[in-house]
């Protein structure tokens, strides 16, 4: 069994298609490529191009095989969308809450991510943290999502998982170095089979023995993940196949942990 612990409900690019048509698509790829779950990240504003947490949910509502992620722009009447993730988080309408530094600009130490961490720590479900650049034209981002950041939210909140999205790339290695002792720190691969990403990071060979060694000195610590449709589900499980560890720490990564 193969969960993808990142996708989105999206329309890249300059294809003209509705959202609904998107999850039509989703749900084909998912079939060919034995996908039996899937956790979909939501837009934190409205895109035409990304569905936000309102539209997910009426283009899932008859599916069963997709949990979603609650998101936040805390920039925007954070007092209600936090009253809003509590109740959605208690009727397990969400499974979990991803930030985007980067893309917003906001560090993960900011004061108003506190009340981000105190729910997901009252319901015992990850935080998801954006990381890495947006392409090598945009690396600018970068310094609001570095993992120094990051590991002082984990350091703070020992009962909190912190799902690294992205690996930061491309500086992988570096990401490695710095979370590979800190329990609360989590990864999903998503983006890591990309070529865009790759050819940043060094390459697949580079890619795949830092994923090797995350895997191997952290074995509960790895999340399968694709960023679809940006990225392809096919390279992501290819990658995951090619890690020179056993089945049973490619079937952690790909479903158990």
């Amino acid at each position: 069994m193969i969960v993808d612990t990142h996708i989105h409900i999206s329309n890249p690019g300059n294809k003209r298609k509705s959202l609904f048509e998107v999850k039509d698509e989703l749900l084909d790829s998912m079939k060919k490529q034995g996908i039996r779950y899937s956790i979909v990240i939501p837009d934190n504003v409205l895109n035409p191009q990304c569905a936000d947490i309102d539209t997910v949910f009426e283009i899932l509502k008859d599916e069963k095989q997709f949990f979603v992620l609650g998101t936040i722009n805390i920039f925007k009447d954070k007092a209600a969308h936090m009253v809003r993730l509590d109740n959605l988080l208690k009727t397990k309408k969400i499974h979990g809450i991803k930030l985007f530094p980067g893309h917003d600009p906001f560090y993960p130490t900011d004061k108003r991510c506190e009340p981000v961490y105190g729910l997901c720590i009252k319901y015992g479900l990850p935080v998801v943290i954006h990381t890495g650049i947006q392409s090598e034209n945009n690396a600018e981002c970068a310094k609001y999502n570095d993992p120094k950041h990051i590991i002082k939210i984990a350091q703070k909140h020992s009962k909190l998982a912190v799902v690294i999205a992205h690996f930061f790339w491309p500086k992988m290695d570096y990401c490695y170095e710095l979370t590979k002792d800190i329990e609360g720190i989590y990864y999903d691969t998503s983006g890591m089979a990309d070529p865009e990403v790759l050819e940043a990071s060094g390459g697949f060979d580079k890619v795949r023995r830092i994923l090797e060694k995350s895997v191997l000195r952290k074995p509960n610590n790895a999340v399968f993940g694709t960023d679809w449709p940006i990225c392809s589900v096919r390279k992501h499980r290819e990658l995951i196949k090619s890690l020179k560890v056993s089945q049973e720490l490619k079937d952690k990564v790909f479903s158990l942990n």
